[in-house]
């Protein structure tokens, strides 16, 4: 799983930006540029008002834009946040285009960039979920989804490695006191539950916090030019995510 983490979106950027990149690279990268930010630009999207289909076409029609327009699309590191380079090419293309043409990309021979299930899952996002608190303004629901979307990556990971037997029932039981929130057990409850002494229960959470934080850093890393900026992204994270609580 680590491995995954490895490529930036920075350098992702560069492979279907790059003249000399194959089609195949070219495709992977931004196949998983889409993957990592569909969520957060499908809602930005949605919230100025488009119905679930018409964001769907738009969503799709913008990163295959930025497929053929790749030899056009080259960020610059020094200017602020990936995804806020991404968000600016994104009011770009909504300004400019025409959903028939969102929809003529999506039924021609351009890339296809998304699995069924995933179109699938988007299609069952109720709307009250595409936010998270009293509307303040775009940028900022923006930054609290792209944030609520990189926490679930960080989690769904957590799950895969604690996803059978014992390993499962423990997350089960000790996930709130990762994600938080109102009502949680108390650790002498939790250790009941799992028949486990409060020293043992005590252990288990912070191995299972450390390797959250671990997955969660890595999925950070992933957003920007360098690993001395990863601290400060996480920070500001946290922020965003408590001002939307």
């Amino acid at each position: 799983m680590g491995g995954a983490f490895m490529t930036t979106h920075w350098s992702m950027v560069t492979d279907f930006t790059s003249q000399q990149a194959s089609p195949d690279r070219a495709q992977a990268a931004l196949t998983r540029l889409c993957q990592d930010y569909w969520p957060p630009l499908y809602r930005f999207v949605r919230l100025r008002g488009y119905s679930r289909d018409d964001a769907q076409d738009l969503t799709q029609g913008f990163f295959a834009n930025l497929c053929e327009k790749r030899a056009h699309t080259v960020p610059d590191r020094g200017k602020g946040r990936f995804r806020t380079f991404l968000l600016v090419l994104l009011k770009r293309y909504l300004g400019a285009t025409h959903l028939h043409q969102c929809r003529q990309k999506r039924g021609g021979d351009k890339f296809h960039l998304f699995l069924d299930a995933e179109v699938i899952a988007l299609h069952e996002i109720d709307d009250s979920a595409l936010v998270t608190a009293p509307p303040v303004d775009e940028e900022q629901l923006f930054e609290r989804n792209w944030a609520a979307a990189l926490v679930t990556r960080a989690m769904d990971a957590l799950s895969e490695e604690y996803s059978s037997g014992p390993k499962a029932r423990l997350l089960s039981e000790l996930r709130p006191f990762l994600t938080g929130g109102i009502g949680l057990p108390t650790h002498e409850e939790a250790a009941a539950r799992l028949g486990v002494p409060m020293e043992t229960l005590r252990s288990h959470l912070f191995r299972l916090r450390a390797r959250y934080r671990g997955l969660l850093r890595a999925e950070v890393a992933r957003t920007v030019p360098s690993d001395e900026d990863v601290e400060g992204e996480l920070r500001y994270l946290c922020r965003v995510l408590i001002a939307g609580a």
